[in-house]
């Protein structure tokens, strides 16, 4: 009487190694893939959001620019001409880069470049720096500056520069007149160089103010 052997041979046992190793293989590859979506996804939304940010800044900013209270400023109401210069022209481009004046927002720590006092009726007066009225409104005035250096884009005011924006390819900013209204354009590119992503932001925003450029 003969034995029944059982048990896997050689063929059977290298043919179960090869489909595990192929789908190990397949599963691996599966992951990574997920994985490279899942890291492109995130720091899409990461640059979208800096950039959203951003150029949110800057449109408030250019909104505001020419807005100097309730009165037209005269030439005799400015304490010299660089202060009267800056009023008058408050909107500034340059090669990736933006100027603006504006009036800041209440309870802003940095000390203002100039304080326009004004009661709303006769009389109006900019002084440099940091001013209390005296019975009058008193509004601070600051120049904002965005400008591009290398990848990196900076907020200055008040000789105070910041980093507001990372790896940025390009910043494109122009001044545009048409039947009568004004308006900045910025062109916003971005680029990140570990996952070679890239991304265009556009913005238009008005000028509420007519202003000479």
């Amino acid at each position: 009487m003969r034995r029944v052997e059982r048990g896997f041979g050689l063929l059977e046992l290298l043919l179960a190694l090869a489909i595990g190793l192929m789908l190990l293989t397949t599963a691996s590859q599966l992951f990574a893939s997920a994985h490279q979506v899942w890291r492109l996804q995130g720091v899409a939304l990461r640059m979208q959001e800096d950039a959203r940010l951003a150029l949110l800044r800057m449109a408030q900013d250019i909104r505001m620019a020419g807005m100097f209270g309730c009165l037209r400023l005269l030439p005799g109401d400015f304490p010299d001409s660089a202060t009267r210069l800056a009023f008058t022209r408050p909107v500034e481009v340059g090669p990736s880069s933006l100027n603006l004046v504006v009036a800041d927002v209440a309870g802003h720590v940095l000390h203002p470049d100039w304080t326009l006092l004004t009661n709303c009726r006769d009389h109006a007066q900019v002084a440099v720096g940091q001013v209390q009225g005296s019975g009058e409104l008193a509004i601070p005035i600051s120049r904002h500056r965005y400008e591009l250096r290398g990848s990196t884009l900076y907020f200055t005011r008040s000789n105070s520069t910041q980093p507001l924006l990372e790896h940025v390819q390009s910043l494109d900013i122009a001044y545009l007149t048409s039947a009568g209204s004004q308006r900045i354009d910025l062109d916003l590119a971005l680029h990140d160089p570990a996952l070679q992503l890239q991304q265009r932001h556009r913005l238009s925003v008005a000028l509420r103010n007519p202003v000479l450029p």
